[in-house]
């Protein structure tokens, strides 16, 4: 039905590609695949009555699937096509803007609200039919929860939502704006997206509190939605298509995506669909490993499309197997049948993966640096707030660095103590007052921070503080960078100055110790990449977003920080991908050659462990070898990591 409503049938079989995806011969291929989860039809969004026969096509296949062994997801979209939704409380159930339906074209659909009681029991009834009729294994929420700021609901539920939310949630925003009730408030109209999308810093009381209204609720109607189908059978799945983990920054979509994650079990993630995964000419690899930490560390698994012609699935597949959390790779296979993973060299590498399962699923993640993603920061300040995080990520990631997201929303002293050596704050402009107790908590018992640009300028409403947040373990009244606007506007090399300029500053308080480090100076992305999103939008994209130009700067002030603590040092090139994993008994490595088919060359790896390392193992798709130890005077290992093709794992025996 969709394919047709939106166009397809123009270019496609409609109907033959049907018959080829709903036979015997399908799920045969699927089971050769080594495939144990496939995503079908369920809910489009016509209403379940004028559904009714595809659900019922969708009840059967998914018999035929089970039958095979292969699990089953249900697609339920989070669009009503209103031509068809005849639904008596419908008007109460749709997104009340003036910013239009859905995007390219389909002018048909249109979003539900989230406040909307109606709209919240209408998919309670469908989660049901998935639930009990189809025998859904994993319920696929695709959208809904999140909304470009432009298309933000403003029916009578949100408002009062909304005045609520400033009386109980952030009522400092009714003194910031100059009234004395949340009833005098009104939330920024629809209609302004030219403007939004130009602001690099949302500092008006009123609209800072409704993006963050909206996103707090998306998030809680998700969790809603969530624990009913859980309710119903506690062995089904949660899958939500957040988009929004590496391409585009949250200051586009009024998002929780850290939180989301940790309300559900699967991200299928489309928001770099269009990165060529490898490496570009300037040899900066392309990868969507912030997807995969950041599903590792909600313990969540991650789902890429795989839509684009002419893509390296091999390398691909590799690289989410690499880096997924407790998974062999990515589902999402092109329904159009321009990227099968079929290939000679994709075939043997599922095998490889299949055979050797143990290699991947078994493990934990393993690092020792924090680099905090601060929601309400990259929601309200997105340039750099949202952008700095990015180009640390990419820096570290370059580097071989072990190091994990941290959700700034669980931010904890104790635990943070625990996991990590060092914690990097990028741009966190808009701390909280809890969040700097906690911060300061972690470095008063001993922890090491780097504390980049803007950091604790701000409260949560991105009104400044008349004290800088980190006085107390800086000395310093004013953030060393102060109300630098001119370089919050535009952010050019020029306007950043140098470190010296800015007054680097060190501090210590208690048993730990810290450091400024002043603003990132960005390489803006090519614009030949960027500019399909046309005009204002442009440098919301950033797949290719680059290290900085001082990035020499930086790595030298995290290897300060670490000192002693440094647990890795390598001269694998940039180009290799490196991922850190606990196991039972010892440690596993992960390596990625993003260069792939040119081999990756030998090169050397110490690390400094806790535990002695007696025997190291060495498998690739190639073969299995031994590699031999050398043990240093401090208690360090050195390695010879071998040439390597594509995936190589490397495991770590203590026990």
């Amino acid at each position: 039905m969709f394919l047709r409503r939106r166009g397809d049938g123009a270019f496609l079989d409609v109907d033959a590609l049907w018959q080829e995806l709903h036979c015997d011969a399908a799920i045969a291929r699927m089971k050769r695949m080594g495939i144990n989860l496939s995503h079908i039809h369920f809910h489009k969004g016509y209403g379940l009555e004028r559904e009714a026969a595809s659900i019922a096509e969708a009840r059967d296949w998914a018999a035929r699937l089970h039958a095979a062994g292969i699990r089953v997801g249900a697609y339920i979209g989070c669009t009503f096509f209103f031509e068809t939704f005849h639904h008596p409380q419908v008007e109460r159930m749709l997104m009340q803007h003036d910013g239009g339906g859905w995007g390219g074209g389909q002018y048909f659909r249109r979003f539900w609200c989230y406040n909307s009681p109606e709209a919240m029991e209408y998919f309670k009834e469908v989660i049901r039919v998935a639930v009990q009729e189809v025998k859904a294994d994993v319920l696929h929420f695709d959208n809904g929860f999140s909304f470009l700021q432009d298309h933000l609901c403003h029916c009578e539920n949100c408002l009062a939502g909304f005045r609520r939310y400033v009386r109980e949630e952030v009522p400092e925003a009714i003194h910031a704006a100059g009234y004395d009730s949340a009833e005098e408030l009104l939330p920024p109209p629809n209609g302004n997206l030219p403007y939004l999308a130009g602001i690099e810093s949302m500092n008006e009381p009123v609209s800072a509190a409704w993006l963050r209204y909206h996103a707090d609720t998306g998030l809680r109607a998700l969790k809603l939605l969530a624990e009913h189908g859980r309710a119903l059978s506690p062995e089904v799945a949660i899958l939500y298509n957040g988009a929004n983990l590496c391409g585009v920054t949250p200051f586009s979509r009024p998002h929780r995506e850290m939180d989301a994650l940790e309300a559900v079990d699967i991200t299928c993630v489309e928001d770099s669909i269009e990165n060529p995964v490898g490496v570009l000419a300037d040899g900066m690899p392309v990868s969507r490993f912030r997807a995969y930490k950041a599903g590792a560390r909600a313990r969540t698994r991650v789902c890429y499309y795989t839509t684009q012609q002419g893509r390296d699935g091999a390398l691909m597949l590799a690289e989410a197997a690499a880096f997924n959390y407790r998974s062999l790779g990515f589902v999402e296979a092109a329904m159009q049948a321009n990227h099968r993973l079929e290939k000679p060299e994709e075939l043997a590498l599922m095998d490889y993966l299949v055979r050797h399962e143990e290699l991947f699923l078994d493990r934990e993640p393993w690092h020792h640096i924090g680099v905090v993603r601060h929601h309400e920061s990259m929601l309200l300040n997105p340039w750099p707030s949202a952008l700095t995080p990015y180009v640390v990520e990419q820096a570290l990631f370059e580097a071989h660095y072990p190091f994990a997201l941290v959700n700034a929303a669980a931010l904890s002293a104790d635990a943070l103590q625990r996991e990590f050596d060092l914690l990097i704050l990028p741009d966190s402009k808009c701390l909280s007052d809890r969040d700097l107790d906690e911060l300061t908590g972690y470095v008063r018992q001993g922890g090491r921070l780097l504390v980049i640009g803007n950091s604790g300028a701000a409260t949560p409403l991105n009104q400044y503080r008349p004290t800088w947040g980190f006085a107390p373990l800086f000395n310093l009244k004013k953030c060393p960078m102060g109300i630098a606007s001119r370089y919050e506007e535009t952010a050019t090399s020029e306007a950043k100055g140098s470190a010296e300029a800015l007054g680097m500053a060190q501090g210590r308080l208690g048993k730990g110790e810290a450091a400024y480090f002043p603003p990132l100076d960005f390489r803006l992305p090519d614009r030949a990449r960027t500019a399909r999103f046309g005009g204002a939008f442009e440098w919301y994209y950033h797949p290719y977003w680059q290290p900085p130009v001082n990035v020499a700067d930086l790595l030298q002030s995290i290897e300060a920080l670490l000192g002693s603590r440094k647990r890795v040092e390598t001269e694998l090139p940039r180009h290799v991908g490196v991922e850190y994993y606990r196991i039972p008994g010892g440690y596993r490595i992960q390596m990625i050659n993003y260069r792939h088919p040119a081999p990756a060359p030998a090169a050397a790896m110490t690390l400094r462990l806790p535990e002695t390392v007696q025997t190291v193992e060495w498998q690739t798709p190639e073969g299995d070898k031994t590699l031999a130890v050398a043990r240093k005077p401090e208690g360090a290992v050195a390695l010879s990591i071998p040439s390597f093709d594509l995936l190589a794992t490397m495991t770590l025996r203590t026990k």
